[in-house]
């Protein structure tokens, strides 16, 4: 039970940290003309989006 509650304080900022590096990524392949790379940081920055808005939801079902 400890170590999830230091989980729960963790996970916001790696996933702000994910975030950030996909889109330093998404910046870099413009740049470069890249879209197979451009692709993949998109996806890596909507998979963080979504497991932060799932990690808030599920600290609000186990607060209940």
């Amino acid at each position: 039970m400890k170590k999830f509650k230091i989980l729960m304080k963790l996970t916001p900022f790696l996933y702000s940290l994910f975030i950030l590096v996909g889109l330093i990524m998404a910046m870099l392949s413009v740049l470069d003309h890249n879209v197979q790379i451009f692709c993949l940081s998109l996806f890596l920055i909507l998979q963080s989006v979504l497991a932060l808005t799932y990690t808030k939801l599920f600290k609000k079902i186990w607060q209940k």
